[in-house]
């Protein structure tokens, strides 16, 4: 698929709300409007951040359960032995929105990752209790980076490093420096913002689930967002347009239908402060 043209460098970008606005200066009807976020991997999370995921395993019939954690639901799969605890809403997000685990693995994606990685990442974990690892194909999410972009985003001997193409994403993946297993660390954000994180860990870590990440943050398709949830801070480094009335919200499709389809465009993706460093992340 060709990769989408960039616009003009001299085309104003067409915005709902001018630099330095607040939500307060915004009348009800625009603060409500819905808007298209690129690079989505930008996208603040939504009040209802994990709706999705909650409903996407209630769906396939995951047993549930409370914690001790207000709001926070841990689901188990009635077969086999992966576990997944979504948080709950927090004004505050300290919490990691989903931790999941199985024999060998764990994946943990913080308080800011946008809703729809989220429900990527959950549908990848659905995926793979009922179908096992045989259709995935984490190395064509990889060519779709590639393809989108991300430098060094190809695989090679020891770790892919890769960047996003307006250097506000990054990942590694390969062999974790401290216990040599696999890992797959992400890390972005704006400059601007908080960033989020996501790491995928362990030689048995579901290749559906390194698949979906890979294909998310390769596709060029808008978060769906209403202009009030959108921080003023984060206004230079989004592109926010009105949505099409038309088009069709972003919805999770299946893992390895995400990877196959993903094509160049904006990486979804934020800045980086060396994935080495630790310091945005909290100790569980």
């Amino acid at each position: 698929m060709e990769a989408i043209p960039a616009a003009p460098a001299a085309k104003a970008k067409p915005t709902l709300r001018r630099m330095g606005q607040s939500d307060s200066d915004l009348p009800a009807r625009l603060a409500d409007a819905l808007v298209d976020v690129r690079p989505a991997y930008l996208a603040p999370p939504t009040v209802q951040s994990t709706a999705s995921a909650v409903r996407t395993l209630r769906t396939a019939r995951w047993e549930s359960a409370s914690t001790n954690e207000p709001f926070d639901r841990e689901f188990r799969h009635p077969r086999s032995q992966s576990v997944a605890l979504v948080a709950g809403y927090s004004s505050e997000r300290s919490q990691d929105a989903l931790v999941a685990s199985g024999p060998g693995w764990q994946a943990l994606f913080s308080a800011r990752v946008p809703d729809e990685v989220l429900a990527h990442a959950v549908a990848a974990l659905v995926d793979h209790a009922e179908n096992g690892s045989a259709d995935a194909d984490p190395q064509a999410a990889l060519a779709g980076l590639a393809e989108a972009g991300w430098s060094g985003a190809h695989r090679r001997a020891g770790a892919v490093e890769a960047i996003a193409p307006d250097s506000l994403a990054e990942l590694r993946w390969g062999p974790d420096e401290d216990t040599g297993q696999p890992s797959l660390r992400i890390i972005a954000g704006s400059p601007h913002s908080h960033p989020w994180y996501a790491e995928l860990r362990g030689a048995a870590c579901p290749a559906q689930l390194t698949e979906a990440v890979l294909a998310a943050l390769a596709s060029p398709a808008p978060a769906r967002r209403r202009l009030r949830e959108v921080p003023v801070d984060l206004l230079q480094d989004l592109d926010i347009t009105p949505a099409h009335t038309r088009a069709a919200a972003a919805t999770a499709p299946s893992p390895s239908a995400a990877a196959r389809a993903a094509a160049p465009g904006a990486p979804i993706l934020s800045t980086p402060a060396p994935l080495g460093a630790d310091s945005a992340r909290r100790t569980r």
